[in-house]
């Protein structure tokens, strides 16, 4: 039997490409497992950071280790950056980024010796998939690949290619009007810079929203992230007027100081971010931000950081993401000279930590007694779910049924999300009291 693991580091972009591999793998005969060993390991790399790069080799080397035999595949942004130091590691085939639209046959090229295939990321964004591989409940639709932004400490770009590339919005409409049919109760639309959608096909994202507004069916549509410039007084109008989008937006602010934020490349400052901030939760007082900060970029200053700490307690983010800087091969900020000690990026990032949490914490607080939707995704114990509400808070609940949403009422904060009751059982518990 041929049988193929997949696994996936990094974005929801990548996760997209790793199940249209997966659905192309199955048509062709493979069986794709989700566990245990196969025939042939597919490790779809990121390259966003120094420590992921590192678990993306551990996981080879461990692989190789355990499966001498194995066909081990390495594609993603580490194999399309750098294909020689891929080469390296004990894999039989480096693929570019472009390559995995054609896995069927490149594995099937496999002849014994190690083969390099990687090309220009410039391929237009044609493929489709069915739904998710491992989620039955959430699928990922990639609309947009490329990044035209100029971030001093981003190699993404290098990778995904410098220009915008916009799937058809006909394209669009057909693979999700199927994933809705299919029963997909939350649908993520997803690109590497997926605010700059449609620039290269003369639409927007507004236009793309519009259409979901017209497709009938139980589900949600959640956004991934975007930069603060794409978010329009238009954008935050579809946000308002339309039920399904999710009141829910990741925004990568990276820092709350405008010095650090010019010398990032970034194309807003603080005060845009707060505006934006402002407009989210003037059509929904809790509508739920999250974002990335980096702490220690090159020349960052006590004074610096604290803004950022200002910011944080500012804006009550429901979720932060929070990296150390690490500089990336060939990006203009590796090359800067004042670079922030390590034992000082360490200790910001706890501090930093420690905040993201308060903040989070009060965040979450403001929910209580106020209704949710939850969309039930696993069970924590024997009749107790567990699952996201349209806010991207999680919550634990007594009920069944996976796959499925709840109407819950906040009851409590736990140490990840909120305790929560079905509407329907508290209702039920007071008529029996009456």
């Amino acid at each position: 039997m041929r049988t193929v693991r997949i696994e996936t580091f990094g974005c929801k972009v990548n996760q997209y490409e790793s199940e249209y591999m997966a659905e192309q793998l199955e048509k062709a005969g493979y069986t794709v497992l989700p566990a245990g060993e196969a025939s042939y390991y597919i490790i779809n790399s990121c390259v966003v950071t120094q420590e992921v790069e590192k678990k993306v080799k551990r996981l080879v080397k461990s692989i190789r280790r355990k499966n001498r035999d194995a066909k081990i595949i390495l594609t993603g942004c580490f194999a399309q950056l750098f294909p020689e130091e891929a080469k390296k590691l004990p894999v039989n085939m480096v693929l570019g980024i472009s390559e995995k639209k054609n896995i069927v046959d490149h594995l099937l090229s496999l002849n014994g010796e190690q083969k390099l295939v990687v090309s220009a990321p410039d391929s237009p964004v044609y493929e489709k998939v069915k739904g998710s591989f491992e989620d039955r409940t959430r699928a990922y639709i990639k609309v947009e690949d490329g990044c035209d932004n100029g971030c001093t400490y981003c190699a993404i770009r290098f990778a995904r290619g410098t220009k915008v590339r916009s799937k058809p919005l006909e394209l669009f409409k057909e693979e999700f009007e199927k994933m809705v049919i299919k029963g997909y109760k939350e649908i993520v639309i997803t690109g590497v810079n997926l605010g700059k959608y449609g620039k290269d096909i003369g639409t927007t994202l507004v236009d793309l929203l519009k259409i979901v507004e017209h497709v009938p069916g139980d589900y949600r549509v959640r956004l991934s992230s975007l930069n603060v410039e794409d978010i329009t007084d238009e954008l935050v109008e579809v946000f308002r007027d339309n039920p399904r989008l999710c009141p829910h937006l990741h925004i990568s602010v990276q820092s709350g100081s405008d010095r650090v934020l010019k010398r990032m490349g970034r194309r807003y400052s603080s005060s845009d971010f707060l505006k934006v901030v402002e407009k989210l939760r003037s059509i929904n007082p809790d509508f739920s931000i999250t974002t990335d900060i980096i702490v220690g970029f090159p020349g960052e200053t006590d004074e610096d950081f604290l803004k950022t700490v200002k910011l944080l307690e500012e804006v009550e983010f429901s979720r932060v993401h929070i990296f150390r800087y690490s500089p990336r091969p060939g990006t203009p900020a590796s090359t800067f000279s004042d670079a922030v000690p390590e034992h000082k990026k360490k200790e910001r990032l706890n501090i930093l930590k420690e905040k993201a949490k308060e903040v989070s914490h009060r965040y979450k607080r403001r929910m209580v007694n106020k209704k949710r939707r939850v969309l039930a995704e696993w069970y924590i114990a024997k009749g107790v779910l567990s699952g996201y509400d349209e806010y991207y808070v999680k919550h634990e609940f007594v009920g069944d049924g996976i796959g499925v949403f709840h109407n819950v009422r906040v009851k409590s904060l736990s140490e990840e999300g909120v305790i929560s009751c079905r509407v329907d059982l508290a209702e039920r518990a007071v008529h029996s009291r009456g």
